[in-house]
């Protein structure tokens, strides 16, 4: 099952996390997905951690590319502003979440608040989630050899709790292992672009 970023840009898993500097030195991003029924219906509390071999200016190009990550985000089919105002912005995005032989749509419209090359607050303006609410944080590490350009640390936290069928057994996997997969190519966009 997929859900993306903005990360809708988000995703379905279990709980195995790595400590930051096995992350790091893996490349893996380390994930933890918990889901709780605590209003009735499934909601799943999701945070990762990734470092990116990209300095903050470009890692933060690539998580406000709003209009082009469908090029990169798997699933994600659409994704467009619709509205610009200041730091907000109203995000269009059209995906698909998939387990086996079933196929789930997903259609979300967000309200997105920047805080410029430090964090991105996302919340649910409509679409058939009954909660979606993320916030991307980024922070800048020091280079660790002359000419290197940087790298930069990027949190995400999100409470996802989709308003249709997820299979209670596998949800928490399938969420994690699809974040995982939307982290990577974020991550890889990031280290990719000029």
């Amino acid at each position: 099952m997929r859900l993306f970023l903005l990360c809708s840009l988000v995703a379905l898993s279990g709980t195995a996390c790595l400590d930051a500097d096995a992350q790091t030195a893996a490349g893996e991003p380390d994930i933890s997905v918990v889901m709780t029924h605590a209003k009735g219906y499934p909601q799943f509390a999701v945070t990762a951690k990734m470092t990116t071999n990209a300095d903050i200016a470009r890692s933060w190009k690539v998580l406000t590319d709003y209009d082009r990550l469908a090029e990169f985000v798997p699933n994600l089919s659409h994704s467009q502003v619709t509205s610009r105002e200041g730091n907000e912005r109203v995000v269009i995005q059209n995906g698909f979440a998939q387990f086996l032989f079933l196929r789930q749509n997903i259609d979300l419209v967000l309200h997105v608040t920047e805080q410029a090359m430090d964090a991105i607050d996302i919340r649910l303006v409509s679409g058939n989630m009954r909660e979606y609410q993320a916030r991307w944080e980024l922070q800048s590490l020091q280079a660790q050899q002359p000419g290197d350009e940087g790298r930069t640390r990027i949190s995400y936290a999100g409470i996802i709790a989709p308003d249709f069928y997820v299979p209670t057994l596998f949800g928490a996997t399938l969420m994690k292992r699809d974040l995982r997969n939307m982290l990577n190519a974020v991550k890889a966009e990031m280290e990719k672009r000029p």
